[in-house]
């Protein structure tokens, strides 16, 4: 799925909003019965949430221009950026799934439940033709219970208000859409969802590529980098994506460039043969990893070379300029 693909999806949601409806389900804190739930909400506060969350949509992606939509296992630090999740989907995720492929779904009864025990909401949004489902967690802060004390505005004057209330505001971290799970906060993916243990196990993928291809002299120090979930997804964007390791690149040629190449050279060291990288500091891991996404690029043009994260490979055109 690329950026024009999303946004023409979403336009067909925009282009027929009178004839869509909005239905919301509650994941629970409860690990033996986490839901999702149905949460039975009048039609017009149903209407409202609909509003809200389409012009969420428009904001958090129509509306931008320079947008990218890259898969989640290929991430790079990019501004603007939706991942699409190509990796093993945490259990907790399916439930996106879930809402789309059920209409039975159980009603959250909010006589024995509490407010306090939701810790996300799914906002699914579609007719019988199209749907797509919102992820959005519920901080403590949006949660009002019974143990604080609240006041209302009735008329000319402030009322108690004893009942828990959700306080639900625009924005989502994740959306299904399309038959693809897409990611728009990765620091909330990144510590949430068992996430950590996915990544780790792609990661150790990264290290065998790396191993296999007899470019480090020392590769344990490699494994030692997975409980960092940084490195972590480093490790598995070279998995899937490093240039380098596509290309077969040797390891004498790695060692020359790094001699060479300014802000590399003198900052790895490598074995007596020079035929291996020795990552022996925190720099030289750092730029390893670099090296192996080959980020470090020279310009055709003015020669000037540059560090750059975020790269899409160009493609030769097919007809010349007039």
């Amino acid at each position: 799925m690329i950026a024009d693909e999303l946004k023409a999806a979403l336009q067909d949601y925009y282009n027929d909003q009178a004839n869509i409806g909005v239905c919301v389900y509650a994941l629970m804190k409860d690990a033996y019965c986490p839901g999702p739930f149905k949460l039975d909400i009048e039609a017009d506060a149903e209407a409202g949430l609909k509003t809200l969350f389409l012009q969420s949509l428009r904001d958090e992606i129509s509306s931008k221009e320079e947008l990218t939509v890259l898969d989640l296992s290929s991430a790079d630090e990019r501004v603007n950026a939706i991942y699409v999740y190509d990796l093993d989907i945490p259990e907790e995720l399916t439930a996106l799934e879930t809402v789309i492929a059920q209409d039975n779904l159980p009603v959250l009864d909010l006589n024995e439940a509490s407010l306090s025990s939701i810790r996300a909401l799914l906002i699914e949004i579609g007719n019988d033709a199209r749907q797509l489902v919102l992820y959005k967690t519920m901080a403590p802060v949006n949660i009002f219970g019974r143990s604080s004390f609240f006041l209302r505005k009735h008329e000319s004057r402030l009322e108690r208000l004893d009942d828990e209330f959700l306080r639900v505001s625009a924005g989502f971290q994740m959306m299904r859409i399309n038959g693809n799970l897409l990611v728009l906060n990765l620091e909330a993916l990144e510590h949430n969802f068992g996430f950590h243990d996915v990544i780790k196990k792609e990661a150790a993928l990264g290290i065998n590529a790396i191993v296999s291809a007899e470019l480090v002299a020392n590769p344990d120090v490699l494994r030692e980098l997975v409980d960092d979930v940084k490195y972590a997804r480093r490790l598995t964007k070279i998995a899937k994506a490093s240039p380098v390791l596509k290309a077969g690149i040797s390891g004498e040629s790695i060692v020359q460039f790094c001699s060479a190449f300014p802000g590399l050279a003198g900052r790895i060291r490598f074995n007596d043969e020079n035929n291996k990288v020795v990552l022996d500091t925190k720099v030289s891991k750092d730029l390893f990893i670099k090296v192996l996404m080959d980020d470090f690029l020279t310009s055709e043009l003015t020669k000037i070379h540059y560090a750059s994260v975020a790269k899409d490979a160009v493609e030769p055109g097919v007809e010349e300029a007039n």
